[in-house]
Order: structure tokens, then C-alpha cells, then sequence
């Protein structure tokens, strides 16, 4: 009797999509366009979740890393309540990353290199929170 042996690329993927509870298509037939808007709209939910939520008090906010530059590091930084599902949210901050690194690396994208400042920490300001840095 003979096996098929699974393609381990494929595997994880599979594995990855399922743990995620995300309805996957084979990324390799999307465009790049296609993908980049896949990484938008997931953006646009990281966005959404974080402003989900006024800010009043500033203790009950921080903040965390976001996106892959193709020299390493994040893209940036955003703010978030305590109050939400920061599981949920910083699981989709962790799949945005990787997502955004993988589509660097399949597409060749390059960026500036440059290093986001870091905040020191967030007030509140017409129910928004605002980045304070030193």
C-alpha cells in the first residue's frame, strides 16, 4: 500500500489555518494586489477592535508593536483598551505580522529600514488615545 506524503509547506498551512480558525485559500493563486488587500482588510479589523472602545481613563490603555518591516521590526505601534478581548487582538496582531512578513518575502518587497519610535505611554485626548514620548 502507498502513502501520498503531504507537503509540509502545505501541512502547516493547513494546520496554521485551522488552529486560527481562518478560512484559508492557497495564497500562491491570489495576486498581489489580492494579498495586500487581504492584509489591509485584517488591518482595518486590528483598527476597528482597537478603537472599539473610548478613551477616558489612560490606565486602562497601552500599546503594542504592529506589522514587518523586511529589515526587521514593526511597522509601527497601536494603542488598545485593556477592557476588549486582548487575546483576540493580539492574536490578530500576531497574524498580521506574520502575514505581512510572509508577503515581504514572496513579493520582494523592500522598506525604508527606519526604526518606529517607541512610546512611553498614552493619554487620553477627546476620547482618543495619543502616544507620549519623551
Amino acid at each position: 500500500m502507498k502513502y501520498k506524503v503531504m507537503n509540509f509547506s502545505k501541512l502547516f498551512s493547513l494546520l496554521l489555518c485551522i488552529s486560527l480558525l481562518f478560512s484559508c485559500s492557497d495564497s500562491d493563486d491570489l495576486t498581489q494586489e489580492q494579498e495586500a488587500e487581504r492584509l489591509s482588510e485584517l488591518f482595518t479589523e486590528i483598527e476597528n477592535l482597537a478603537s472599539s472602545v473610548d478613551c477616558e481613563d489612560s490606565s486602562n490603555w497601552t500599546f503594542t508593536p504592529y506589522g514587518s518591516k523586511t529589515c526587521g521590526g514593526p511597522v509601527g505601534f497601536i494603542a488598545y483598551s485593556t477592557v476588549i478581548d486582548t487575546r483576540d487582538f493580539l492574536n490578530k496582531i500576531e497574524e498580521h505580522r506574520t502575514q505581512q512578513e510572509n508577503f515581504n518575502r514572496k513579493w520582494g518587497v523592500f522598506s525604508d529600514c527606519s526604526v518606529p519610535p517607541q512610546p512611553k505611554g498614552i493619554r487620553c485626548e477627546e476620547g482618543k488615545p495619543v502616544f507620549e514620548y519623551e
